[in-house]
């Protein structure tokens, strides 16, 4: 009897072995399937790293780096599917979707009236609504990422606090690895992974994720740097282009007239301007000057400055009221002109063996005059709007010809305003009082003496402080 006792225990003791063994044999080959899991992840990663470095010395355009980091991440944990969201901040910040993968990763909550449509036509609008559907910056699961600045993981979506959506059967099954994109200082964007079904996300699978955020943000803002360097290059050029075919409109030489001297003196506060003046023949015994100010920087002022020119030249030959010409300006720049720009203009017209000067001003500066009897300054007060507000009846009605008188030895002087307002360290203005004293000192020697004098008393007053507006002078010298 006690010898089928010892027997049976024995045998208990051995089934009791067996299913140890059998136990530590599948927690072995468990934990040996998880470590190859693991290798083959870091091979991945590291495969990963390599074709990024590939990636940014071959083609590092944005476009390009999008695409290579969410398929690579997605590829690398194993996802199903990854998105890609860049920060706008213009005006509301928003997460603006770049890249998506062929399997849409709807990381948002997907309207419920897909759930209506057929699988294929479901599909297809689930992916149109994540590639056209911006977020804001500091809402849902994105926002909850880019705010903290840390990798969220959702092991249900739809049931993580910061989705913010209600259960969708497309959802349902869901996890998620969220993180953001940061370099230096600045976070940039949101990378999102999921994958459908199964035992989810590992806690390997968030650390590997969070390594290869850090460096895909990495890249890709070096990317992004790149290709703005790029930009802003291509748009100096391009400045640098148009500063010279703006300076060749510019007359070169002043008018050879025997009755007058004149003397100009042009200096842009940019590349491009919106000043503009011009020396223009007007028949055998009459020659026009003018001086313009587009009120407005950079390439909208720089062109209509150029539209002004051709229509004036187009306009004044043969045409002895330079109030008519003005006219025929305004009622061809009023349809083309934005709203928030218009044009003030001056345009005189010197005669042959006259002393008579005739002019029309357009909102622009008045001219001074130095009266070399006197040693006083005499300002010019033409009346007239300017131009591209009026659509033409109103502006006909104001600017009117205004004829002066001039002497042997008199100085008209036109101007625009970035001479009275040009300003020193301390934000004060030249203004109007400079102007009359350095015109009233050069006078005697004439225009080139006039605009030298002036241009030395602009400097001595600003100094280096960087202008904000284009400067141009005239001096028209009476002999």
């Amino acid at each position: 009897m006690h010898h089928y006792l010892y027997v049976g225990a024995l045998v208990c003791l051995v089934l009791a072995y067996v299913v140890h063994l059998r136990r530590k044999t599948a927690d072995l080959r468990a934990a040996l399937s998880e470590r190859q899991s693991i290798v083959g992840e870091e091979k991945r990663l590291f495969d990963f790293l390599h074709g990024l470095g590939e990636s940014l010395l071959e083609d590092s355009s944005p476009p390009n780096m999008h695409r290579y980091i969410v398929d690579g991440v997605a590829g690398v944990v194993g996802a199903d599917a990854g998105i890609l969201y860049l920060l706008d901040t213009e005006r509301r910040p928003t997460l603006v979707p770049v890249y998506l993968t062929k399997r849409s990763a709807a990381v948002i909550p997907l309207p419920p009236e897909l759930a209506d449509l057929e699988p294929g036509q479901r599909t297809k609008r689930a992916r149109s609504f994540l590639r056209l559907t911006s977020v804001p910056a500091d809402q849902g699961i994105l926002g909850l990422a880019l705010g903290e600045r840390r990798v969220v993981h959702a092991p249900k979506l739809v049931e993580h606090p910061a989705f913010g959506g209600g259960p969708h059967f497309l959802q349902n099954d869901r996890s998620a690895l969220v993180a953001p994109l940061i370099y230096g200082p600045k976070a940039f964007g949101v990378v999102a992974v999921i994958k459908r079904g199964g035992s989810g996300f590992s806690d390997n699978d968030l650390d590997v994720f969070a390594s290869i955020a850090e460096q895909s943000a990495f890249a890709l803002g070096s990317a992004i740097i790149h290709a703005e360097a790029g930009e802003k290059r291509r748009l100096e050029e391009e400045l640098e282009r148009a500063s010279e075919i703006q300076r060749v409109l510019l007359p070169r030489d002043p008018p050879g007239l025997s009755d007058y001297r004149v003397a100009a003196h042009y200096q842009a506060a940019r590349l491009v301007s919106g000043d503009y003046y011009d020396y223009i023949p007007v028949n055998e015994t009459h020659y026009g000057v003018a001086v313009g100010d587009v009120c407005g920087k950079g390439i909208a002022a720089s062109l209509v400055m150029a539209m002004c020119r051709s229509l004036l030249r187009s306009a004044a030959p043969e045409n002895l009221s330079p109030a008519r010409v003005l006219h025929g300006v305004n009622r061809a720049i009023f349809a083309d002109i934005r709203e928030d720009m218009f044009v003030s203009l001056l345009y005189l017209l010197l005669e042959k063996d006259s002393n008579r000067i005739v002019m029309a001003r357009a909102g622009h500066e008045p001219c001074l005059i130095y009266r070399r009897a006197t040693g006083g300054i005499e300002t010019v007060e033409a009346p007239g709007m300017a131009a591209g507000i009026d659509e033409g009846d109103v502006f006909e009605r104001t600017v009117e010809d205004t004829t002066v008188e001039m002497e042997p030895g008199d100085v008209l002087l036109m101007f625009t305003d970035g001479v009275t307002e040009s300003l020193d360290r301390d934000g004060e203005e030249f203004g109007a009082e400079r102007l009359e004293a350095a015109l009233v000192e050069g006078a005697p020697g004439g225009a080139d003496q006039v605009i030298d004098r002036i241009r030395r008393a602009l400097s001595d007053f600003s100094g280096k402080t960087r202008q904000h507006d284009d400067i141009t002078l005239i001096a028209v010298e009476k002999r």
